[in-house]
């Protein structure tokens, strides 16, 4: 392995919290010179995981998107669950990035315990000619656990749950596990090499991926498989014109890039408020589509509640809430994302937590008629 690669630096120096600020040091002046080709959809905010059964939180906890944490909990609970399933959605939605989340070494929550990968390819079979002596991806050095942590960013099932393509292949396979209509979740695995003086996707010489069963413990159907769905329905949103980009370019999967290609410019090593990302808070363009996202996941939240999980009627777009202005629901969501920018999290944070106090005062409890068999 060529000791210039990402691979070996991330590996060298990503590794333990302790390490953290070497790496933040160094990893920038790196990043200037080769680019950057993690996969952070709806970024990590600054702003720590919050602990939602005992409301610990601080700097010794991980970053967290308030899209995925915060605003998962209060949608979940909206649409009729129950607190302790809406816990569960949003803890399991936020693993998808965080792989494991607890204060210091230590691990509260994890999606690590089951995960397998199957053996990688052979660069030297399905690269043939093509320059292969550089591994680029997967970042295996940056998972936090690189034998079990399926979801991960960094792993080669990363544009799969993290840049997925709308289309039954990808979307529609995570649909269709998450709601228990396929037992399997059948993904894509990718892989790219390049030469010594090849650091990024975006340079490698060789691409390639294959087609894989995901072995994990998460069952389909359950909520924890739903949480991972609608994580990667949000990212799909978040990533939708950083994937058409990069389909226009004659790329297998998306990616960031600080290579020119606008839709995908982003250094998650120096996020900033006006920056693809950035941009889906306040009031620029970019920020609508974080309302489609919302709306999507909602929908997706309110039929599963309907399906028999949910223990409270869901609440409409339009119900009032007796927060500040009496905004109707989709309007409190509105302000969510609208009336602060990537820079104030905390303000967000504290907002969901004026809607989620609401909503819990205002929902009715769901009715349901179990009618006795007829025996003949």
């Amino acid at each position: 392995m060529n000791v210039f690669s990402t691979q070996w630096f991330v590996g060298i120096f990503g590794k333990g919290k302790k390490l953290r600020l070497l790496q933040l040091m160094l990893i920038p002046v790196l990043a200037l010179f080769i680019g950057v080709t993690l996969a952070f959809a709806f970024a990590e905010e600054p702003l720590y995981f919050r602990d939602p059964y005992t409301g610990q939180t601080g700097s010794d906890w991980e970053e967290i998107s308030t899209i995925h944490d915060d605003l998962t909990y209060g949608l979940a609970l909206a649409a009729g669950f129950s607190v302790t399933d809406s816990i569960r959605l949003q803890i399991w939605n936020q693993l998808v990035d965080s792989e494991e989340i607890g204060p210091g070494s230590a691990i509260s929550y994890t999606n690590c315990t089951g995960g397998e990968f199957p053996p990688p390819p052979n660069p030297n079979l399905v690269c043939g000619v093509k320059l292969h002596s550089n591994e680029i991806w997967p970042l295996w050095g940056s998972m936090k656990d690189p034998d079990h942590c399926i979801t991960s960013r960094f792993g080669p099932y990363s544009p799969f749950f993290h840049f997925p393509h709308n289309n039954q292949r990808e979307l529609g396979a995570l649909h269709d596990w998450a709601w228990g209509i396929t037992n399997t979740l059948t993904a894509y695995e990718a892989y790219a090499w390049g030469g010594p003086g090849d650091f990024t996707v975006m340079q490698a010489k060789c691409l390639f991926t294959r087609t894989a069963v995901i072995t994990t413990d998460i069952q389909s159907g359950s909520l924890e498989a739903f949480a991972t769905y609608i994580h990667s329905l949000a990212d799909y949103y978040s990533h939708r014109e950083c994937i058409a980009a990069m389909d226009a370019l004659g790329m297998p999967w998306g990616t960031h890039t600080l290579t020119g290609t606008d839709a995908c410019n982003y250094n998650p090593i120096s996020p900033q408020p006006d920056d693809v990302h950035g941009r889906e808070f306040y009031t620029y363009t970019d920020s609508l589509r974080t309302d489609e996202a919302i709306h999507a996941i909602y929908s997706e939240l309110v039929a599963r509640s309907l399906t028999g999980e949910g223990q409270f009627y869901p609440l409409d777009m339009n119900a009032t809430l007796a927060i500040t202005g009496s905004p109707t629901l989709s309007e409190a969501l509105s302000i969510f994302v609208h009336q602060w920018d990537f820079a104030h999290p905390a303000e967000r944070r504290a907002w969901m937590d004026a809607m989620d106090a609401a909503i819990l005062a205002q929902r009715i409890p769901m009715q349901r008629i179990y009618l006795p068999l007829v025996l003949r």
